[in-house]
């Protein structure tokens, strides 16, 4: 693998081309009477720059949480009122982890994508923090237990990728990097950032043949 596709400047340079092709992705959420259905929450996709390796942010949610405790996530949560997906994430992102907003180069936001059983609809906003320090981070335990930064070179690394089929016969990707398993809606919008800014040369996941199952 060529690492220098993940280089820094390679990746900044491809925000445009990243944005355009996730509007591609973008596809209306209908509810009973035919109308998009609003988010009602909103995560953030940090792409970071990590000791000079460019990498996403990831956070394990605490295990006393009543929900998917000890489950890889993004940092986010429920929108409070009026607010925009994009002051929802950065809000949230702030409470979970302690990333200031000002250190955030928000470049926009992805496809709404329905949450576990269809109860919640998630928008990821996509955001770079360049040279991420660990002082940046002040984690709050009652809700995260640990932060991880994994390189896109491991995260495009065929040898990484899985897949899990659910009950109702849903099949998403996962990605095992180290000791960390990032499965469900999480390792789904991490497929389809992946897909919009990489090349198809640099990054490829044929998920839906992998005949290695992790539940």
């Amino acid at each position: 693998m060529n690492l220098s596709s993940f280089g820094l400047q390679n990746i900044i340079a491809s925000r445009e081309r990243c944005m355009a092709n996730l509007k591609k992705f973008r596809a209306p959420l209908l509810n009973k009477t035919g109308k998009p259905r609003p988010a009602t929450a909103a995560v953030l996709i940090p792409l970071c720059n990590v000791n000079d390796r460019t990498s996403i942010l990831y956070t394990v949610r605490a295990t006393n949480l009543r929900s998917d405790s000890g489950h890889v996530s993004f940092p986010g949560g429920k929108t409070d009122g009026c607010e925009s997906p994009i002051d929802t994430a950065l809000r949230e992102t702030k409470e979970e982890i302690g990333l200031s907003p000002k250190r955030i180069d928000v470049w926009g936001c992805e496809m709404a994508v329905p949450g576990r059983k269809n109860k919640i609809i998630i928008s990821p906003v996509i955001g770079f923090i360049p040279d991420l320090q660990e002082s940046d981070l002040c984690v709050n335990r009652n809700e995260v237990s640990e932060v991880f930064a994994a390189t896109l070179d491991m995260l495009c690394d065929s040898q990484n990728h899985f897949y899990t089929q659910f009950k109702n016969g849903y099949i998403l990707p996962v990605y095992v990097v180290e000791e960390f398993k990032i499965w469900g809606v999480t390792a789904y919008m991490t497929h389809i950032f992946l897909s919009c800014l990489l090349s198809k040369d640099v990054y490829r996941n044929d998920w839906m043949r992998k005949k290695i199952v992790i539940k």
